[in-house]
């Protein structure tokens, strides 16, 4: 089947079915509407053509040049598209569902709005990629480079970022749910209102980074670093912090009820009007800490110490404070005799 028929045969609304198309020229082609399954495009050129609203359907395009091309509405489903080059690729909306993009070079694609689910992005290139609004969802990322890509609102669920280049990559408002970065030297990086909830972030060095509001909801920050970093209003609900270094940080407002804090260093952290509720902080350094309007309500703070630190109003109602290390509380409140009474109150019969 040479060009001219394949076009006609699109255009006349046929499907395209088990066609060998291995290394055909298709550049610059309108192939808008295509339905094609089981088509070979191994190693075929469609720089910079049209399969505006296509459906591909188990087709191999291994190796395939779709620079440039237009694959806005696109759908891609069981595909092979190892080794293809999609860069600068208009895939607004596309949806790429259960394909292999292994070695994919999708540099510069913008993937606005698109979906991929299930997909194999094993040392993909993303570099530079626009996945505003894009969702990728159990997706294998081994080795994938997001250098300078734009993620604002992207969805990335339980992705594995270890092995991830993300130089210059920018996240605002993104979803990382489950993901794994432990390990990873984020230093500086920027955060602002990300998601994080139940990542692995263990051993993580995010000191100097901007985590605005960030979620940390049930997260591993084990022997994190968050020295210095900008963290107002973070939510660190039951997030794991044992070890971690969180000292000169800027963290007011922040929540951590239910977190553990275990051995942490917070030591000349801004925690002003954070909430420790419930939290577990044996053995933790809040030296030098300002913790005015704090609230320790049934922390468990025993062995750290606040030698030096700010208590203006601190709450610390019903703690577990066995060997604690003060230096003036003088400032601070103790129990709230009718809170703790209620508490302590047994039905009679």
């Amino acid at each position: 089947m040479d060009r001219p028929e394949l076009v006609a045969l699109i255009r006349g609304g046929e499907m395209i079915s088990g066609a060998d198309l291995a290394g055909v020229d298709l550049s610059g082609a309108n192939l808008s509407g295509a339905i094609m399954e089981k088509v070979s495009l191994v190693g075929a050129r469609l720089s910079g053509a049209t399969l505006q609203e296509s459906y591909l359907g188990r087709c191999d395009l291994t190796g395939a040049d779709l620079s440039g091309a237009n694959l806005t509405r696109t759908v891609f489903n069981d595909c092979s598209l190892v080794g293809a080059t999609l860069r600068d690729a208009n895939m607004l909306k596309a949806k790429i569902l259960g394909s292999n993009l292994a070695q994919a070079d999708l540099t510069g694609a913008k993937l606005t709005l698109a979906a991929l689910s299930q997909v194999d992005l094993t040392s993909a290139c993303l570099a530079g990629t626009n996945l505003d609004r894009t969702a990728i969802l159990d997706a294998k990322t081994t080795g994938i480079s997001l250098a300078g890509a734009t993620l604002r609102r992207t969805s990335l669920l339980k992705a594995d970022l270890t092995t991830a280049l993300l130089t210059g990559a920018r996240f605002e408002l993104a979803v990382l749910v489950g993901s794994k970065l432990a390990g990873r030297d984020l230093a500086g990086i920027d955060l602002t209102l990300t998601q994080l909830t139940g990542c692995d972030l263990s051993g993580c060095n995010l000191s100097g980074a901007t985590l605005t509001q960030c979620g940390f909801k049930d997260a591993d920050l084990t022997g994190a670093n968050l020295g210095a970093a900008r963290a107002n209003g973070a939510l660190f609900v039951d997030a794991k912090l044992v070890r971690a270094n969180l000292a000169a940080a800027s963290l007011f407002q922040a929540i951590f009820a239910g977190a553990d804090l275990s051995e942490a260093i917070c030591s000349r952290a801004n925690l002003e009007q954070c909430n420790f509720s419930r939290a577990t902080c044996r053995g933790a350094q809040f030296d030098d800490a300002n913790l005015t309007y704090a609230d320790f309500t049934h922390a468990d703070i025993s062995r750290s110490t606040f030698v030096g630190a700010t208590l203006f109003r601190a709450r610390f109602h019903r703690p577990k404070e066995d060997g604690t290390v003060w230096g003036s509380r003088a400032t601070a409140l103790g129990d709230d005799r009718e809170l703790a009474d209620a508490e302590r109150w047994q039905p009679t019969h």
